[in-house]
């Protein structure tokens, strides 16, 4: 009984056995068919001066599982066979990819390869501002990216193995990139801008307008972005790099350091209405400036006091300024608007001017070498100002449309002199 199990234990061992070898056999023949041509490409893909090629190699199978796949997908099979199976496949519904790679599997790695050399992504074109330098604008072209139409691509193999052909030109798509130079050289115009005077201003508050405006040179606004002046510019402290002047507190002028700076953001609140920007946040002086007409000036403060505006254009905006001895311009770029816009100011009342207030100037700061009694005046009083701002859009026809935008009621404020003890 023993000698019986062992007999047909080793019956079916030497029966696999024969399978093994027959299978080889088999494979083996397959393969030379196969690889009777290796080194010939079965196609080339080609594009521009690049070949990818592609050869029919034998693929072992590593189990009888695999080697049975491998019969029913004819994949050591001569081409003519692959593509009898191929035809089938199609009439059946199948997709011509999948057709090919049920086939053709390592096809796949050709095209993989090909997508790796030719396929890239399309490079925008972009914009560097220099407002310092000539030109002030340095833009970079823009570059296409490629694809491959791999629907096409075995399509096309598929025709070439069907027609006895051996050369496959690769289709590709090209990716046009999102922005090109010449879009972005329709932002390097000239919109608007805006010239503000402190020739009668002292060195500190020169200072203090100059290195504000300094804050925004250069500026970028993309699309939708918004621009906080505290923002940009920052506290207006000594460590900050602002000197001490005149500010308007309380309805007096007193010293404070960064006095100037709300000149500055009048400038930019001009320039940027100018510029058809979308304002969002504005505030009056207590009293009417003397550098602005009243309804146009932009008062800010480092607690609660800011100018807020966003660019609500379909592109970039870009701040430049520049300060003088005796004034400071700004100028907004981008693409040009299909009007002009001015700034209209309207004075509805102006009230009496209230008395002076007089003190005694017991240290001498205003009166010293002067006879007891005598007077100078240290500030100008200022009378209340009712008053509006309008913006009026001038078109190229003659068209004028105009829209009031504020209405301001600046307070009195009594002039100070001083007298001599």
């Amino acid at each position: 009984m023993r000698s019986f199990a062992y007999t047909l234990c080793f019956r079916a061992a030497a029966l696999l056995l024969a399978l093994v070898a027959l299978l080889s056999a088999l494979s083996l023949a397959a393969g030379a068919a196969v690889a009777g041509a290796s080194g010939i490409p079965t196609l080339s893909f080609v594009y521009g001066d690049k070949t990818f090629a592609y050869s029919e190699r034998y693929i072992a199978p590593t189990d009888f599982m695999v080697s049975e796949d491998f019969q029913k997908r004819r994949l050591n099979e001569p081409v003519e066979r692959k593509m009898e199976l191929i035809d089938g496949l199609l009439a059946g519904g199948s997709e011509v990819k999948d057709a090919m790679l049920y086939c053709f599997p390592r096809l796949a790695d050709t095209v993989n390869a090909a997508r790796a050399e030719v396929c890239r992504a399309p490079e925008n074109a972009e914009i560097r501002f220099c407002p310092d330098r000539r030109p002030m604008f340095e833009i970079k072209r823009s570059s296409p990216g490629y694809e491959l139409d791999e629907t096409r691509i075995y399509d096309d193999a598929y025709f070439a193995l069907r027609r006895g052909l051996r050369r496959v030109a690769l289709s590709v798509s090209v990716i046009e990139p999102e922005v090109t130079a010449d879009e972005l050289s329709g932002y390097t115009r000239l919109r608007a801008s805006y010239t503000t005077s402190y020739a009668s201003s002292t060195p500190e508050r020169k200072h203090n307008i100059a290195l504000a405006l300094s804050r925004l040179n250069g500026m970028t606004l993309n699309a939708g972005e918004k621009f906080s002046f505290n923002a940009a510019v920052g506290k207006r402290t000594a460590a900050n790099g602002f000197l001490p002047a005149k500010i308007i507190l309380e309805g007096k002028y007193v010293e404070g350091v960064g006095g100037g700076v709300c000149q500055a953001s009048t400038a930019v609140y001009n320039c940027a209405l100018r510029a058809g920007l979308k304002i969002t946040k504005v505030s009056r002086h207590s009293l009417v400036p003397s550098y602005v007409p009243p309804s146009f000036d932009a008062m800010v403060n480092g607690s609660w006091s800011d100018l807020c505006f966003v660019n609500d254009g379909d592109g970039p905006l870009f701040i430049r300024t520049t300060a003088g001895d005796s004034g400071a311009t700004v100028e907004m770029y981008s693409s040009e608007l299909p009007y002009k816009i001015e700034c209209r100011s309207v004075t509805l009342s102006v009230g009496q001017y209230p008395a002076d207030e007089e003190f005694v100037d017991t240290d001498g700061r205003y009166t010293a070498g002067m006879a007891s009694g005598e007077r100078v005046r240290v500030s100008g009083g200022a009378a209340a100002v009712s008053s509006e701002g309008y913006l009026v859009k001038v078109y190229p026809d003659g068209r004028r449309e105009e829209k009031r935008i504020r209405t301001d009621e600046y307070a009195e404020s009594a002039g100070t002199v001083a007298v001599a003890p």
